[in-house]
């Protein structure tokens, strides 16, 4: 694999966990590659290693990938350089797996690959049956080499489908304030508005701007975020930069409604508080976006919807005039506002239609991405 990798021209950087020199040389993998392969984690160096090589790659590959290593990175243990540096890679990351059937079958091995797989970070291909190194017949035998160079192909194309393009992102819902302490809102966390912002760039995104109203979520590598706590606020900000942008994923949840007056003090109850409160309809951020955009500029709207009425969404989806709308059903506990979890209709030109069921909102971002893709290839 490594010299097969070579011979295409990559640059390849080899990392080895200090089990692995049993079977084979680190001198072996330097004249293949060219580079001194790496061991020790604590060697010295002018920077830090792990952190700047994990940051440098388009893509990681552990060939093969032992269930020691799967496991330790799916729970996070950094003891040798390998983990550390597919920890800190922002990249995706491709395992090989090659074990013992019963080892690879177990339970707790089984669970930490399917945790690492709903991270969207990390993904897998094979093992496949065969002869196994201790003689006996049964599923964990590495993959083909040929099969895990296309997996490795696929993921890089994959890391670039958005190269040169610019994504702005909004996320959280709005709080619109009645007085100094008091304030309308909804549950929207911001997760799926995050999850969107870090597969943009993830995929290669020139640039990616990310609007929230929510500062407790942990910030996306390589993402730039403004917090806003208002509508208006969030719109200011939009403005500044939407006319930079390809396209806009308004994933925020924004008030339909607002105080007609805020008060700058805390109104009291002796002063009649309801007679004094007054809402009026908010403007709409994405109409103004809609109809003040380029020809190539694209836009996708979310759409909060309490149960799924597929005649519901397609109306709105034509009146909004965007270019792609994500509608999620609100009324389910299991997933969309607050939740790690979601389920959503997508909608866009020429009839399309697609509903992805229910999974990770980092996995749901990512086949939201998938779809717009092939919108703007086909444009």
């Amino acid at each position: 694999i490594c010299s097969s990798l070579v011979k295409s021209g990559a640059e390849v950087y080899v990392v080895m966990s200090p089990n692995a020199t049993n079977f084979v040389s680190p001198i072996t993998f330097t004249s293949i590659c060219g580079k001194k392969t790496a061991v020790d984690l604590f060697e010295e160096k002018e920077k830090i290693y792990h952190v700047e090589l994990g940051h440098a790659i388009d893509v990681a590959l552990i060939a093969p990938a032992t269930a020691n290593t799967i496991s330790k990175v799916a729970c996070g243990i950094c003891d040798n350089l390998l983990t550390t540096i597919i920890l800190s890679t922002i990249s995706p990351v491709l395992f090989a797996p090659a074990m013992n059937e019963s080892m690879y079958l177990d339970f707790v091995v089984q669970e930490n690959i399917q945790r690492l797989i709903a991270s969207g970070k990390y993904f897998f291909v094979g093992p496949r049956k065969g002869r196994l190194a201790c003689g006996e017949e049964g599923m964990g035998r590495m993959e083909e080499p040929e099969v895990i160079l296309e997996s490795l192909a696929a993921l890089l194309k994959y890391r670039n489908d958005l190269e040169g393009v610019k994504v702005l992102v909004t996320a959280g819902g709005t709080r619109e304030y009645i007085d100094s302490v008091r304030y309308i809102s909804n549950y929207s966390s911001g997760k799926m508005g995050y999850a969107m912002a870090e597969e943009a760039y993830l995929r290669g995104a020139k640039r990616v701007v990310l609007i929230s109203t929510n500062p407790i979520l942990p910030v996306p590598y390589g993402v730039e975020v403004y917090y806003v706590e208002s509508s208006a606020q969030m719109k200011e900000k939009i403005l500044e930069c939407f006319g930079d942008f390809d396209i806009t994923v308004m994933a925020a949840a924004v008030s339909d409604i607002v105080p007609a007056q805020k008060y700058e003090y805390k109104l009291k109850k002796k002063d009649d508080i309801l007679s004094r409160i007054r809402f009026k309809v908010n403007e709409s951020i994405l109409d103004f976006l809609v109809k003040n955009k380029k020809e190539s500029q694209f836009i996708v709207g979310f759409s909060a919807e309490s149960g799924e009425d597929i005649n519901s969404v397609k109306e709105k989806f034509e009146s909004m005039g965007v270019d792609m709308l994500v509608a999620n059903d609100i009324s389910r506990k299991d997933i969309g506002m607050g939740s790690e979890f979601n389920e959503v209709l997508l909608m866009g030109p020429g009839g399309f239609i697609k509903k992805i069921e229910k999974d990770k909102k980092r996995i749901i971002a990512r086949k939201i991405w998938d779809e717009i893709s092939r919108v703007l290839k086909e444009r």
